[in-house]
C-alpha cells in the first residue's frame, strides 16, 4: 500500500485521497482542497458484505488509484476523506448502523482506516458532505440557508445554515426517506410506500417495474430509464413524475419546520431536470398551501455529474476551511 510515514505537523490537507461509500458503490478519488479531482476509481460493493471485507476492497482500489497518480508524479495524500451511508457518530467516526449495510453494527471506519493508512481521516455522513460539496462548489455558495436531498442509496437529507451542519447526538438526524407515503409500494433500501421506497435510485427502479412491469427488463438501468425519460418515453417520464410527486409529498413538513431558502436535489435526481424537480415543486406547493415567497425553490444539483467524487472531497475540504484563520 502506498502511503506516506507520517503525516507533517500542521498539514492543511493540499492533497486528498477522497472516498464515497455505499452499499452500491465504492468511488476513491484524489484531489485537492479547491475541489479539482486528478484520478477516480469506482467498483460496485459486493451485497451484504462485512465491515472487514469492505476495508480490504478500499485499500485495493486505493492502492490501484495511488499507483496511478504516483505514475504521473502527484504528491502521496496527506489526508483521507470519507463520505458514507448510514447513520454516523460524527465525534468517534463509527457507522452505528445502516440501511444498505445491514450486517454493520458500530463499525469504527475512522480509525480502522487511520491505522490503515497511516493518515488522519474525517468521516461524515453521506447527505451532509452532498450538502458540504454545494456549500463550497455549487448552489450553497450563495446560500445561508439549504437542504441537500441526497438520493442513493436512500432519501436522506442534509440540512446547512450559516456554514454548519445540523447533527443530532445520536447520528440519526436527516433520515426523511423513513417517512411513510402509502400503505404498499416500492421499498429500495427502506420499507414499502416509504419516501426511499418512491424516492431513492434504487426505489424508482423498483416502482418502474410495478407501474410497467412490460415495458422494461427486471434488470433495467436506472441511467438508461434517465434517459429514455429525456428522450419523451412517456413511460419513464411517468414514473419519475410519480417519484417527483412523492418527493414533493415527503418534503411538505420539512418546509414548515425549517422554511430553507432552497432544496438541492442530488445524484442522480439532478440528470432528470424538470422531469423530477417540476412534479416535485408543484406537488410541495399544492399540499403545503403556503405563499409563494414562504416555499423553498427546489433545484437540481449543479454539480451534478462531478458530485459524488466532490462529497469524497468534502469532508477534507470543510476541515480545512474550518482551520483557516
Amino acid at each position: 500500500m502506498l502511503r506516506s510515514t507520517q503525516p507533517r505537523q500542521g498539514s492543511s490537507a493540499n492533497h486528498i485521497l477522497g472516498i464515497n461509500l455505499d452499499g452500491e458503490k465504492l468511488l476513491v478519488v484524489y484531489g485537492s482542497p479547491n475541489g479539482m479531482v486528478y484520478e477516480r476509481l469506482a467498483v460496485p460493493t459486493p451485497e451484504d458484505a462485512s465491515f472487514a471485507a469492505v476495508v480490504e476492497l478500499i485499500m485495493l482500489q486505493a492502492d490501484k488509484l495511488l499507483t496511478l497518480t504516483q505514475a504521473q508524479r502527484l504528491p502521496l495524500p496527506d489526508r483521507v476523506a470519507v463520505a458514507i451511508s448510514g447513520n454516523l457518530d460524527f465525534e468517534s467516526g463509527v457507522v452505528l448502523s445502516a440501511e444498505d449495510f445491514p450486517e454493520w453494527k458500530q463499525e469504527p471506519v475512522r480509525s480502522q482506516l487511520s491505522v490503515r493508512f497511516n493518515l488522519p481521516v474525517t468521516v461524515e455522513q453521506k447527505a451532509n458532505a452532498g450538502a458540504l460539496a454545494e456549500y463550497y462548489f455549487g448552489a450553497g455558495q450563495k446560500a445561508h440557508d439549504f437542504v441537500f436531498i441526497s438520493l442513493d442509496p436512500v432519501v436522506r437529507v442534509g440540512i446547512l445554515t450559516t456554514g454548519q451542519l445540523y447533527r443530532n447526538s445520536s447520528g440519526t438526524a436527516g433520515q426523511l426517506g423513513k417517512l411513510p407515503l402509502s400503505e404498499e409500494g416500492p421499498a429500495g433500501f427502506g420499507r414499502p410506500g416509504s419516501l426511499t421506497g418512491f424516492a431513492s435510485a434504487r426505489g424508482m427502479r423498483e416502482l418502474a417495474q410495478m407501474r410497467f412491469p412490460d415495458h422494461w427488463n427486471s434488470d433495467i438501468d436506472l441511467f438508461q430509464m434517465i434517459t429514455d425519460a429525456n428522450a419523451g418515453d412517456p413511460y419513464a417520464q411517468e414514473v419519475f413524475a410519480e417519484a417527483g410527486a412523492q418527493l414533493g409529498n415527503g418534503l411538505v413538513v420539512l418546509t414548515y419546520l425549517l422554511q430553507p431558502e432552497m432544496i438541492i436535489v442530488g445524484f442522480p435526481g439532478c440528470l432528470l431536470g424538470d422531469v423530477l424537480i417540476k412534479p416535485a415543486q408543484d406537488t410541495l406547493s399544492q399540499a403545503a398551501r403556503l405563499d409563494e415567497a414562504q416555499l423553498p425553490k427546489i433545484i437540481p444539483s449543479p454539480l451534478c455529474t462531478r458530485l459524488q467524487a466532490l462529497e469524497a472531497l468534502a469532508p477534507a475540504v470543510h476541515q480545512f476551511h474550518q482551520l483557516q484563520p
